[in-house]
């Protein structure tokens, strides 16, 4: 057999092949080629120029922010279209400003000459002028002169005060013959309120006469006008939707033209917007009260009421027929349904059915509205309410219908003898409803039964051959019923007790 040994130990380092001969390695060096500084600086430059050329053409802005302090809105919009800025970005804030004109632009968020980008957010500040609502001190305005007045409207930078001329024969030249202000008082006067101040140019050359402007001033004020200055006034009347009821729409002679004493001038003057009535039937208070909201100028009673079949507070008749123009001078009547149920007031209960002014007169009242209700009488009897008196009634009744009042009659008394009254000595008690009715008593005696039972009686005195003065003739119920114990006696049914009594002895 072979022997065991590793195959390569069959090998003496001696008889080793070549290539399992130990290598001997030989490092070998290269020769490097020294750097080209100038080379690599040059190319270092080369490249920041291209990056530097590449940041001016594609990225730096190219667009020189304008100096607009001082100019206009438009003048921004002009410079935003030629140069193609994104309109998107321009904000403008609006601020009052007494010293710059309305419209200025006060401030800009990006300083003149700043490079910008089409895409550049702007903020303007733009001048909305003087405050309108700032409080203005008002001087005495009758003492100043024309040249102290626009003074102090230029001063005050005062938007809506005017002064106008005209002749006056009774205020100096220069001097104020009136004003007005419209929109606000004058302790409560803005920069932004109306004010119109009528200065003198003097009297009138003689026998001239120089028109004020009267456009939108109460009539009385022209017709007192024309009565001082001897001109000969026409009024025409018309309807406007401007001008309010009673003040001057147009004059036929402008303000400022010369006329002569004697002449005619023409206003027209206004009865306030044209209203037409409406067709209100059917209407409810509601719809009339909104309508009448919108249209003030129409004088509309709806007082008027009558019942119907209709609900309440529906117009059933109106005294203009629709379609016809309203005279703000005219009234005109709606007929309103009252419905057709009445409600009775509770303030009769207690009260005398038959008294005049009481439930019989507002039944009446009510019937003459329509209603067209009667009464039924029921009669009860009551502890509390007296004869005769209204205990009760319906609190409602339908249009047409019948409404039920229950009366009293009193208490219904139960007659029982007495036991306690006029006792004798020996505990006998003589009075009784047996008495009474069989005329076996004297008046007092009968006076204090009655009382006593508060039934109620009548007494009446007569002569009666046998009877003496005091006792009584006849007793008598006013139903002509019996009168005994043990039965009822209603409080309105009336005792008649007639006395003997001498004196109508014949």
């Amino acid at each position: 057999m072979p022997d065991d040994k590793n195959f390569l130990d069959q090998f003496s380092s001696q008889g080793k092949p070549a290539s399992f001969q130990e290598e001997e390695r030989v490092p070998v060096t290269r020769e490097r080629k020294p750097l080209n500084i100038k080379a690599l600086i040059i190319a270092a430059a080369i490249l920041l120029a291209l990056l530097i050329g590449a940041y001016f053409i594609f990225f730096a802005p190219k667009i020189e922010m304008p100096d607009f302090v001082g100019k206009t809105r438009s003048d921004v919009a002009a410079w935003v279209k030629q140069q193609g800025v994104e309109a998107s970005g321009v904000i403008f804030d609006d601020t009052y400003d007494f010293d710059s004109a309305e419209g200025t632009i006060l401030k800009q968020s990006v300083p003149a000459g700043r490079k910008v980008k089409k895409n550049v957010k702007l903020n303007f500040t733009l001048s909305l002028g003087p405050d309108p609502s700032e409080r203005i001190s008002v001087p005495g305005i009758d003492s100043m002169t024309k040249d102290e007045l626009t003074e102090w409207i230029n001063s005050n930078k005062l938007l809506k005060t005017k002064v106008v001329t005209a002749y006056n024969a009774e205020v100096p030249e220069n001097e104020v013959i009136d004003y007005s202000f419209s929109g606000c008082e004058e302790d409560s006067f803005t920069r932004g309120c109306t004010l119109k101040i009528n200065v003198s140019k003097g009297a009138a050359p003689a026998g001239k006469v120089s028109v004020e402007d009267f456009e939108k001033k109460p009539y009385a004020t022209v017709e007192a006008w024309a009565k001082n200055n001897k001109i000969e006034l026409i009024k025409v009347e018309q309807y406007s939707d401007k001008i309010d009821q009673d003040y001057v729409i147009s004059q036929s002679i402008a303000s400022g033209k010369t006329i002569k004493e004697g002449d005619t001038m023409t206003v027209v003057v206004s009865k306030g917007v044209a209203v037409y009535m409406p067709n209100m039937i059917g209407w409810t208070k509601k719809q009339v009260d909104a309508w009448m909201r919108k249209n003030p100028t129409a004088y509309i009673d709806t007082e008027k009421g009558v019942y119907s079949s209709q609900a309440k507070d529906i117009v059933l008749e109106q005294s203009l027929s629709a379609g016809s123009l309203i005279d703000p001078s005219s009234l005109i009547e709606l007929t309103m349904s009252l419905g057709n149920i009445v409600d009775i007031p509770g303030n009769f209960i207690g009260g005398e059915y038959h008294d005049r002014g009481g439930l019989h007169d507002w039944k009446d009242q009510q019937n003459e509205l329509g209603a067209n209700i009667s009464v039924k009488r029921n009669y009860e009897f009551s502890d509390d309410i007296p004869v005769n008196k209204i205990i009760r009634y319906d609190n409602g009744v339908y249009v047409g219908g019948t409404m039920n009042v229950w009366i009293s009659q009193g208490r219904n008394i139960l007659l029982e003898d007495p036991k306690d009254l006029f006792k004798k000595e020996d505990g006998v008690t003589p009075v009784t409803w047996a008495d009474l009715y069989n005329c076996k008593l004297v008046e007092d005696d009968a006076r204090a039964l009655c009382d006593w039972a508060k039934i109620t009686y009548e007494v009446s005195y007569d002569y009666a051959e046998g009877k003496k003065n005091g006792e009584l003739i006849g007793v008598r119920r006013w139903d002509n019923k019996p009168i005994q114990a043990g039965t009822y006696l209603p409080e309105s049914i009336i005792v008649y007790i007639t006395v003997c009594d001498d004196s109508y002895k014949q």
